[in-house]
């Protein structure tokens, strides 16, 4: 069972190496569309903070919303951990 400060910290931990986000279809498919970048996406999951969650989702993942302001802008991302080493990103905005 995980808390926030538990799962902040299992993110942190998998995000550490990028190739281990990733973006889902529809992650993608936003992100391009809100033109957010996959930097700033990699900065909101190492850096930012929990919004909401965390809740098991339907697949059986650890979900949370996250949002990283910086440089007078805010992103948000919503993801789900893929234990033990995946965090896969559902949406962007």
């Amino acid at each position: 069972m995980f808390n926030a400060v538990t799962i902040l910290r299992e993110i942190r931990r998998i995000a550490e190496d990028s190739s281990n986000i990733v973006l889902v279809s529809h992650g993608r498919k936003r992100s391009k569309q809100r033109r957010i970048s996959r930097p700033q996406i990699e900065c909101c999951i190492r850096k930012g903070h929990i919004e909401e969650g965390p809740f098991l989702n339907m697949h059986g993942n650890w979900q949370v919303a996250m949002c990283r302001r910086a440089a007078g802008e805010e992103i948000h991302c919503v993801i789900a951990v893929d234990l033990p080493s995946r965090v896969l990103v559902i949406t962007t905005y």
